[in-house]
């Protein structure tokens, strides 16, 4: 589709879709008959999973910045691929509180998001930063690098990241204990102790862009 058609359709379906979407989400939540799994802007659906968005054409939406139709303790697992670094440091902070209190004590959330301290550090490598798996794997993303400053450039002013926090590891560690999470621990990409979150992350990739954390509610 045309971006301009695009730009044009798209607030017309948000706003029939969005209340529709609402009703399933909060119908699925009702309905389950166990603690649930949340994924948090998922774009396919995943078995055993209640995969939510805020896109035009999401099926089950969830504002994941705003207080969540969940009950206290109604989620076991809470996970999310690339969407905190779109919302602001206020907005994070909502989620990782509203997940904090849906999760059952024990329950785990994943976050995955790039890691800015890995971008400077590859900036700092100097000319050969051009040509690492880094630059290569946003190349292949269709981000322009030319040099080694855009490797600090991207992960901020690219995919629309401008608009929300970027983390490094020790600041998205800081935020989780902030709002009460325990045993906080930086994953290998696509690999988690957990099953159920094991081999979910989408972007593998992309080599050094990206980190996983996960958290327990204690």
């Amino acid at each position: 589709m045309h971006p301009r058609v695009r730009a044009i359709v798209r607030p017309v379906v948000l706003a029939v879709n969005t209340p529709i979407a609402r009703r399933r989400t909060r119908s699925a939540v009702s309905s389950a008959a166990g603690p649930l799994q949340l994924e948090i802007g998922g774009l396919d659906p995943r078995p055993g999973w209640l995969v939510t968005n805020v896109s035009a054409v999401t099926h089950h939406y969830l504002d994941a910045s705003q207080p969540w139709p969940i009950a206290d303790g109604g989620v076991s697992l809470v996970y999310a691929d690339n969407v905190i670094e779109h919302l602001t440091l206020d907005q994070g902070r909502r989620l990782m509180e509203e997940a904090f209190r849906c999760l059952q004590p024990g329950g785990v959330i994943r976050l995955v998001t790039p890691d800015l301290r890995k971008h400077v550090d590859e900036y700092l490598a100097g000319p050969a930063a051009v040509d690492s798996e880094l630059a290569r794997a946003y190349r292949d993303l269709g981000v322009r690098v030319e040099h080694p400053v855009d490797l600090v450039r991207t992960p901020v002013e690219n995919f629309l990241h401008h608009e929300g926090y970027v983390y490094d590891a020790d600041a998205l560690a800081t935020e989780l204990r902030r709002a009460g999470f325990t045993e906080v621990r930086t994953c290998q990409i696509g690999k988690s102790e957990v099953a159920a979150l094991d081999g979910l992350d989408n972007r593998t990739d992309e080599g050094p862009a990206q980190m996983a954390l996960e958290a327990v509610r204690p």
